[in-house]
């Protein structure tokens, strides 16, 4: 993956996410838009998330951290449960991100519709393509266009 080969040099973990791409491709010559630069930030935004929460979505303890971490209080016994936990959570997929790189807390959206808002306002728009193929990132992905 070439951004993770030019991000290995030293990524500054307290800055976010898309402030540190935006930083990666000026220094390459991406112009924003384009297919190169949205195919780099796919995978980059694919590798933050998979550093900060982890891979492998088979393991329940991995799946509980993720719903502990979103302020899910309920006794959550297995994947099942926490995927319909899930299914009630509105938040930005790339402040999930940023909460690991920066300590600030996600904020949760009451419904979907302020989620689209917020996400569309602010272009903080996790890859959709990224995002359905990983468990954890299907789990809380909505419809946003």
């Amino acid at each position: 993956m070439e951004t993770h080969n030019h991000i290995s040099r030293g990524v500054q973990t307290k800055t976010p996410a898309i402030d540190e791409f935006n930083h990666l491709s000026r220094e390459m010559n991406w112009k924003r838009g384009s297919r190169k630069y949205r195919s780099e930030l796919s995978k980059f935004l694919e590798s933050e998330f998979a550093i900060h929460f982890g891979t492998d979505a088979t393991k329940l303890e991995n799946w509980q951290a993720l719903c502990l971490e979103l302020k899910i209080q309920n006794s959550i016994q297995s994947i099942k449960q926490c995927r319909k936990a899930l299914a009630k959570v509105h938040v930005n997929l790339v402040d999930l991100v940023d909460s690991r790189r920066t300590g600030k807390e996600v904020k949760h959206f009451a419904s979907q519709k302020a989620l689209r808002k917020y996400t569309i306002e602010t272009e903080k728009i996790f890859p959709k393509s990224a995002a359905k193929k990983d468990g954890f990132l299907k789990a809380l992905l909505r419809e946003i266009f």
